[in-house]
């Protein structure tokens, strides 16, 4: 074994800045996502504008070694289609709504409603292809290459829990108190799965340290 050092400091260092900075982001769209529930809610575009940001660093990288997907082009390109569907249909989806009075009223508010689903279902697929290419390709060390599957597990399990705990079919089950206090926990579980996300990404920048690389050679003596 040959232990040498082929640039591998500044790829530690591209490493480093970007997962630090990019997991600084999710905890800052995370501790949005917890202000724009109370007195703060002019926040909630902050939010996606904040994630979308932190996911493009870490995918994109601030140099190539620094990213998550090693800017192959399926983990690569469906991060990036994620960003333009979180940030590009609710622009759309506002200015159908703003649309939404007058004649073709119930026209308008159908079409805002296929544009939601749309973008669940289409958020869902992307999310999903970017979370496994990101545990495939193992540029984060092991298990963390699937912290992002965990985190994208949780937030579909809230979602989907606050969606059936919202449901007419349980309407009757509690009263308005109780209904609001489960659906606030989960949407805390929700945000601490991407505050989650963020803290992986910080701790294993920081311990990226620049360092030399073992290299076996079969030519033995």
């Amino acid at each position: 074994m040959v232990t040498v050092d082929p640039g591998s400091g500044s790829e530690a260092v591209q490493r480093r800045r970007t997962w630090v900075l990019g997991g600084a982001l999710l905890v800052a769209s995370a501790l949005a996502q917890l202000a724009a529930q109370g007195p703060l809610a002019p926040l909630h575009r902050a939010v996606d504008v904040l994630f979308v940001a932190g996911a493009l660093v870490l995918v994109i990288g601030l140099g190539r070694a620094g990213s998550v997907t090693a800017r192959r082009p399926l983990g690569t390109g469906a991060v990036i289609a994620l960003a333009v569907v979180l940030l590009g249909l609710p622009f759309a989806l506002d200015a159908v709504l703003r649309d939404a009075d007058g004649y073709g009223s119930g026209q308008l508010i159908g079409v805002a409603g296929v544009l939601t689903m749309v973008q669940v279902v289409v958020t869902l697929m992307l999310a999903i292809i970017a979370v496994v290419q990101i545990g495939r390709i193992g540029v984060v060390p092991r298990p963390w290459n699937w912290a992002p599957l965990w985190a994208l597990g949780v937030v579909v399990a809230t979602r989907l829990l606050a969606m059936l705990r919202l449901s007419p079919l349980f309407a009757d089950t509690a009263d308005a108190a109780g209904a609001l206090f489960v659906t606030g926990l989960l949407g805390v579980i929700n945000t601490a799965a991407i505050a989650f996300l963020g803290i992986v990404a910080i701790v294993l920048g920081a311990r990226t340290e620049p360092g030399s690389v073992a290299v076996y050679s079969s030519n033995a003596g």
